[in-house]
């Protein structure tokens, strides 16, 4: 029996340059050991930020977090414009996408393919191998679980006792944080799926049981995966954006 819940909105950030084929514009990176490819939103992914900022306008949040990386934070704070309940957004490194090393903003083909071989592989916990400078597939689940837990000690500081909290993270990240949480989930709809395309500022939603005490996840059910209705201007923002 889980001692308190929460539940989690997961948005992935709108297009970055680094998104669109065929760019041309200078790719940026931040400044550390291992730099992480920090592009801007283009023209099309601020008008997806502002979709999903609709989309999520009336749903109150009790803490929001975003990855420090550009595309993900000017997404957050986005959404946080058209919503009273967000006072700031937090940056987490955390929550960054993975890492990939000497591949990180070369030719796509190279990431590609490295996805390919690793998506045949079953057992995700034999890809320890490491892109040079860069993550493995176990290395970001690791990220991932800590993430898990820094939330749930965020929670001991938050009023609500089941509180809604706002992740804005990457496309990666949030495949690889949806397979951590099926490991506490019953089989249904939203777990379980094969490889689902996870759009620009596509949403999710999980509800997640936790002890407190052991900073760990006691149950998971997802109730929203990947879904971008949104952009297809469907959304009327009158009705609850959740499903029950």
């Amino acid at each position: 029996m889980a001692n308190r819940q929460l539940t989690l909105v997961c948005v992935r950030h709108g297009q970055a340059d680094h998104n669109v084929r065929g760019n041309t514009k200078i790719l940026v990176f931040t400044e550390e050991e291992k730099p992480a490819l920090n592009s801007d939103l283009t023209e099309l992914g601020r008008q997806q930020a502002n979709l999903v900022a609709k989309r999520l306008a009336t749903q109150k949040f009790d803490f929001a977090v975003s990855s420090d990386l550009k595309r993900a934070n000017d997404t957050a704070n986005a959404i946080a414009s058209l919503n009273d309940t967000i006072e700031t957004v937090v940056e987490w490194k955390s929550v960054r996408e993975r890492c990939f090393g000497i591949f990180e903003g070369k030719d796509r083909e190279l990431c590609q393919s490295q996805l390919r071989v690793e998506d045949a592989i079953k057992d995700k916990d034999l890809l320890t191998w490491r892109i040079p400078k860069g993550e493995s597939v176990v290395d970001l689940r690791t990220r991932i679980e800590e993430f898990v837990r820094q939330l749930i000690r965020k929670t001991q500081n938050l009023q609500s006792k089941e509180p809604t909290i706002l992740c804005v993270s990457h496309g990666l990240f949030l495949k690889e944080l949806h397979r951590v949480l099926s490991r506490f989930g019953s089989s249904g709809p939203m777990f379980g799926q094969g490889d689902v395309s996870y759009p620009n500022t596509g949403v999710s939603q999980y509800r997640i049981g936790f002890g407190e005490a052991e900073e760990e996840i006691t149950q998971a059910e997802c109730q929203v995966y990947a879904c971008g209705d949104h952009l297809e201007a469907r959304i009327n923002t009158s009705d609850p954006i959740f499903i029950a």
